[in-house]
C-alpha cells in the first residue's frame, strides 16, 4: 500500500501559514504511517506511546520532542493511556530561510542527514514554556514573524544550556548526549554515565569533546550538572539540598563551592536574582 503523503493545506484555513494543534491519541485510533509535504515538530506533554518512525519503533514519553522532515515516515500508537502531543506545521520554505540564515551546514535539528530525525528529551517545565509559547501564537497563525519567533524559541529552549555553547558542527551523537545528560540517573553515575548515552568510548569521546569545545570530559559533565542545577534554581522552587542530590553531588558543601566558582554568586543568590520580577 502507498504511504500517504499529508498536505499543509489540508490544515489551513483561509490566509494561515502554520498549524499548531494539541493532539490526544488513544490505543485505539487506526493512523496510518504518513510523510508530509511540510515539516513537523511535536513534543509529548503526558501518557507513554510508540512512535513509528522510518521502520524503527521508538518510545514516546513525556518531554520527547522530535523534529519530522517532509520525508520522514511515520505514526503513532499509544498503551492504555491517552498521550497528548502538542505539534506545529509549517512549510518547507520556512526551513530553508531558517536554514540560510542560522544553521548553514547544520547537521542538527530539521537538517540531519540521519536515518531517524533529531529528538530530545527536555525537561517537563521547558516543555511546559514551549507549549505555553505555541498556545500563545496560535491567534497570529497568518503571521510569518510569529512563525520565526516560534520556532527559533524553541531550539533556544533546547540550547538553553547556559554557558555551553553547542559547536553545529559536531557529531549529532555528543550533541545528543550533551541534550539527553539531564537526569539523577545520569548524574550519579558522572563520566560513565555521559559516555553511555553517547555509545563511544572513553577515549574517543574525551578527544571529540576537547576537539570540539576545547575542554575535557569531566569539565564539560560538571558544567552540564551545573547547567541542570542553574535551570532549576530558576524555573522551579525545588530546595537547594534536593537539587543538589539530583545533579550527584553527596555534599550540599562541595555543590555551592563548585556552583559558586562558576556563577560567581551562590545557589541561593543566584536563585534570588533570577527569580526577581524587573
Amino acid at each position: 500500500m502507498e504511504t500517504q503523503r499529508f498536505q499543509l493545506s489540508d490544515f489551513l484555513i483561509n490566509d494561515e501559514i502554520f498549524h499548531i494543534a494539541r493532539v490526544q491519541i488513544h490505543s485505539r485510533q487506526d493512523l496510518s504511517l504518513h510523510k508530509h509535504g511540510y515539516a513537523e515538530v511535536f513534543w509529548v506533554e503526558s501518557g507513554r506511546g510508540v512512535h513509528l518512525i522510518n521502520g524503527e519503533r521508538k518510545r514516546l514519553k513525556p518531554g520527547d520532542l522530535i523534529m519530522i522532515r517532509p520525508d520522514d515516515e511515520h505514526t503513532f500508537t499509544s498503551s492504555r493511556e491517552v498521550v497528548i502531543l502538542m505539534n506545529l506545521a509549517f512549510g518547507t520554505e520556512t526551513l530553508e530561510f531558517l536554514r540560510d540564515r542560522y544553521f548553514n551546514n547544520s547537521n542538527l535539528f530539521f537538517w540531519t542527514s540521519e536515518k531517524l530525525p533529531y529528538r530530545v528529551k527536555l525537561d517537563m517545565n521547558i516543555i511546559h514554556r514551549i507549549s505555553q509559547r505555541a498556545k500563545e501564537s496560535m491567534m497570529f497563525r497568518n503571521e510569518q514573524l510569529h512563525l520565526d519567533s516560534l520556532l527559533l524559541f524553541i531550539i533556544r529552549m533546547i540550547q538553553s544550556n547556559d554557558k555551553i555553547s553547542i559547536d553545529l558542527k559536531m557529531p549529532e551523537w555528543l550533541v545528543k548526549a550533551m541534550h539527553g545528560y539531564n537526569t539523577a540517573k545520569h548524574f550519579d553515575a558522572g563520566v560513565a554515565g555521559f559516555v553511555a548515552l553517547c555509545g563511544k568510548n572513553t577515549n574517543h569521546v574525551n578527544r571529540v569533546v576537547k576537539k570540539h569545545l576545547d575542554k575535557t570530559l569531566s569539565n564539560l559533565v560538571q558544567e552540564l550538572r551545573l547547567s541542570f542545577a542553574s535551570r532549576q534554581l530558576i524555573i522551579t522552587n525545588t530546595p537547594i539540598k534536593t537539587i543538589s542530590t539530583e545533579c550527584g553531588y553527596s555534599s550540599l558543601g562541595h555543590f555551592y563551592q563548585v556552583f559558586k566558582s562558576t556563577y560567581h554568586q551562590t545557589p541561593s543568590q543566584f536563585r534570588r536574582m533570577n527569580q526577581t520580577v524587573c
